[in-house]
């Protein structure tokens, strides 16, 4: 299912176009489906992991930093709903994702149907990157939400897990959201809390993968 996502999305690249391209396995498929038709792109990335596969892929890379607009980018997630809100908590690098999918004229996210549901489950938490110096005050504003705060570790690191910038990350698993909306805007007027992994109204499609073949899904 996800070379077949990973194809469809192909379909949407044209030669010349700056594409974002950020982190997952079905990313890495359509990088190869990218070399496989010779597609003559540059690509932009947030991920590092994506940067060394698009060497790998022999696919151009300009630095997102000296980026100021991008054709169309592709992305991963980890839930995905009918109005194509979402979720992308697990790989802790969603403020330098959402920066790109900012500057994408279309913001295409990649998923396959078990990710999908008609509202977001939140069965993920919600990951946050936060300033060091506000940690404390991050997390209490978060538990004042109805949120279950932690911060990110890992079984292979001693100590609290860092973004690639060194801030702090927290996980805020809420029971329940009733209004995506809302919480999305609370969460980006926290002082000090620089990004989240809650995408609400950004993307423009959808590409899902089923058993039943692909569906593009439109906002």
């Amino acid at each position: 299912m996800k070379r077949k996502c990973a194809q469809k999305a192909l379909e949407m690249i044209e030669d010349g176009m700056t594409v974002g391209l950020g982190g997952g396995s079905t990313v890495a498929l359509l990088m190869e489906e990218i070399e496989k038709h010779h597609k003559s792109i540059q690509a932009v990335t947030p991920s590092k992991d994506t940067l060394k596969l698009c060497i790998q892929h022999h696919i151009p890379v300009l630095p997102l930093e000296m980026t100021e607009m991008i054709d169309l980018a592709f992305d991963g997630c980890d839930e995905l709903d009918a109005e194509l809100n979402a979720l992308k908590s697990c790989g802790g690098i969603h403020t330098q994702e959402k920066i790109a999918a900012c500057m994408a004229k279309e913001y295409v996210l990649l998923a396959d149907e078990g990710k999908y549901h008609e509202t977001l489950a939140f069965s993920y938490p919600v990951t946050l990157e936060v300033l060091p110096p506000a940690c404390s005050y991050v997390k209490k504003r978060l538990k004042e939400m109805g949120a279950e705060v932690t911060e990110r570790r890992s079984a292979k690191k001693a100590g609290l897990l860092v973004s690639d910038y060194g801030n702090d990350l927290l996980e805020a698993k809420f029971s329940s959201v009733e209004n995506i909306g809302k919480l999305s805007l609370e969460l980006d007027g926290i002082p000090g809390l620089i990004g989240h992994s809650l995408f609400y109204r950004i993307a423009s499609k959808a590409i899902i993968a089923g058993a039943d073949g692909i569906v593009v899904a439109e906002k």
